[in-house]
């Protein structure tokens, strides 16, 4: 709805945005088996909620970091 009303010049409107997880997905536990061996994941968090916002033709607060995160997690995963 926000990005309808963005489209006929209605600025201002902001709504709440939800990230619905499928938890039978691969990705989810994954991330919920680092969760309970205490690692932080707050990094791939982020990517997730930002990868959904574009998914949705949102725009992201800060692309630039968004970039950055994507390099550092390829660099990782290579080595």
């Amino acid at each position: 709805m926000e990005k309808a009303l963005k489209q006929i010049n209605q600025s201002g409107v902001s709504a709440k945005k939800v990230l619905e997880i499928n938890p039978d997905h691969e990705l989810f536990a994954s991330l919920k088996k680092a969760y309970d061996d205490k690692k932080d994941i707050s990094q791939y968090t982020d990517l997730m909620y930002n990868q959904a916002l574009l998914i949705a033709g949102l725009p992201i607060d800060d692309p630039v970091a968004y970039s950055k995160a994507i390099a550092e997690l390829m660099i990782k995963a290579m080595h």
